[in-house]
């Protein structure tokens, strides 16, 4: 059976499968940091504090390297793999190669924290702000490209030029 047909009957994945996949995924990589920054905190006790500016960098490449390399190796990461997701290129059906696994890690991240920052600002009850819209936009915008897109693609999916599909058991993209 030839990859475009194969590829043609997995189905696309929904919006709630993705979110608990993306959750499982924030645990990970919550789980990821803490243990990268065990030598961090011990380094700072010896050595004193450590620009804030490298943490954020060392963060930075840990969801990143997390992301991106899963997406290129397998089309999946651990959080996608217990509800059989995986991403592929919408025109070829493989992985994709380390530019677009970026640019998806890169967008999906700003989705990310657009939603953090969009929930933190509902918590202040500081809803009339100019950056809660922004905030806010980013995350909506994404949502209703998966309502809109025949592929169910959200905005990083759209960017990169990837879908993520479900697949059973025998299926393979």
């Amino acid at each position: 059976m030839d990859q475009k047909r194969t590829r043609e009957e997995a189905v696309r994945a929904g919006i709630v499968i993705r979110m608990l996949a993306g959750s499982y995924d924030l645990m990970i990589l919550l789980a990821i940091a803490f243990i990268a920054f065990i030598p961090v905190s011990m380094a700072e006790e010896q050595f004193g504090p450590s620009p804030e500016w490298l943490k954020q960098v060392l963060l930075t490449i840990l969801v990143f390297a997390y992301l991106s390399g899963f997406w290129m190796k397998g089309g999946a990461t651990t959080g996608m793999r217990p509800w059989n997701l995986q991403v592929a290129m919408i025109d070829t059906g493989n992985h994709p190669a380390l530019s677009m696994a970026v640019v998806r890690a890169f967008c999906l991240s700003l989705t990310w924290l657009s939603l953090a920052t969009t929930l933190m600002y509902m918590a202040m009850r500081q809803t009339d702000d100019l950056i809660f819209f922004l905030s806010a936009s980013i995350p909506a915008i994404s949502l209703f490209c998966m309502l809109l897109t025949p592929q169910r693609q959200a905005l990083h999916d759209v960017l990169a030029g990837t879908s993520v599909y479900r697949l059973n058991k025998k299926t393979t993209v």
